[in-house]
């Protein structure tokens, strides 16, 4: 079984499906078994199906996306289980009892499983209301059409999943009040497919940071620092490689006379960051890093700065992740780059949530920098009941 057993398991029971008129479904006891591997432990359950004519005794193994190839080894088990039960009875001089029947319970039961459940005699129940068993003079087959939300177990701060985080920190964080967005305009906004979105919307629903009116109701932001705060906590970087160089030049007019040399080169400028996206009101300590997200030749950025491949390394070269380099809810969306009041055609820098979550993962004082800048940023967001 999968590690998250588990979490089928508890779900499973939180939520019992909807069975028809005179089915029921009772979990008895568990059966803790020491197996070898990572996690040390599974756990089974023992189930009585209450039925019109009579109870039957189920032993339950929990697989989340079963396969029908899984089938024939997960019987092996539990009638491996059955049979250790029996001999335990035997051995203790309890009255003998008929052997579990073996059973899986799954989240939604394919056709194919469904099947492949018949044909090797295992019974089968599912998240949607399924349960098929067969235990003569017993059979039910009831197929169900439940719906099922799958969770969502991606990473929510890297790659596609953190456009929509950028989204909602940049272009929702500021409403006031909130304004609920739909499933559709969000995956729009950030170029994802519908259901890719749904996933990760629901699952930062169930973190907490954002909140639906109604079950079929738009998502909107509920706790914007909370979420600035767990993406500074996952460590996730929006690089994928840094270089690190020494540049004899770093003030603001130096940083942009190099991104318009950069720009007459290539016709692209740079997305600054670190100590050069700063105003000087947010400059909280000194000897802070430069950095900027690039993704042209390296040559062409170092010959535009004058970078030096000695130390002290003052400036880093940032290779951004490629699905990270859109306006899609990425580093250059455009509700969330902070372009410079006076050359706004050449000096781009990374919107505030990005900086404070850069500054965090850089080395030295950077920390201290970020702190700095979350509370500029708690202090620009509007007041909101729900704020913990």
């Amino acid at each position: 079984m999968k590690a998250t057993f588990k979490q089928l398991r508890d779900a499973f029971w939180a939520d019992p499906p909807t069975l028809p008129a005179g089915l029921a479904l009772e979990r008895r006891e568990p059966i803790v078994v020491t197996r070898s591997g990572r996690g040390g432990t599974a756990i089974y359950d023992l189930i009585d199906l209450n039925t019109p004519t009579g109870r039957v005794l189920l032993v339950a193994a929990y697989q989340e996306r079963l396969l029908a190839g899984q089938v024939d080894r997960l019987k092996e088990r539990l009638s491996a289980l059955a049979v250790q039960r029996r001999l335990k009875h035997d051995a203790e001089g309890l009255r003998p009892t008929p052997d579990a029947a073996p059973t899986i319970i799954t989240d939604v039961a394919k056709p194919s499983v469904i099947e492949a459940c018949r044909r090797s005699g295992v019974a089968v129940v599912d998240r949607r209301g399924t349960i098929i068993v067969s235990v003569p003079p017993l059979f039910v087959h009831v197929v169900g059409k439940g719906h099922v939300e799958r969770p969502w177990r991606g990473r929510l701060f890297s790659g596609k999943a953190s456009r929509i985080v950028r989204f909602l920190l940049t272009a929702m964080a500021p409403e006031s009040p909130p304004v609920p967005r739909s499933t559709r305009l969000v995956a729009n906004a950030c170029e994802l497919s519908y259901v890719y979105a749904y996933g990760v919307l629901t699952k930062l629903e169930r973190e907490g940071f954002v909140e639906r009116p109604s079950p079929h109701g738009g998502f909107r932001l509920k706790n914007p620092l909370g979420l600035l705060k767990a993406w500074i906590s996952s460590g996730e970087e929006a690089a994928c490689e840094a270089q690190g160089f020494y540049c004899p030049a770093t003030s603001r007019q130096a940083m942009v006379a190099a991104a318009k040399k950069l720009k007459d080169a290539t016709d692209n400028v740079p997305l600054f960051t670190l100590a050069s996206a700063l105003d000087p009101d947010e400059i909280h300590v000194t000897a802070l890093p430069h950095a900027v997200y690039w993704t042209g030749e390296l040559n062409s950025v170092v010959h535009a700065f004058g970078l030096k491949r000695t130390t002290p390394h003052n400036f880093r070269v940032l290779l951004p992740d490629p699905l990270l380099w859109t306006t899609a809810g990425g580093l250059l969306q455009k509700d969330s780059i902070r372009p410079d009041p006076v050359d706004t055609d050449v000096f781009r820098r990374v919107a505030l949530p990005q900086l404070i979550v850069d500054f965090a993962a850089s080395q030295g004082r950077g920390r201290e920098q970020a702190e700095f800048l979350l509370g500029i940023y708690a202090k620009n967001l509007p007041y909101s009941d729900d704020e913990p």
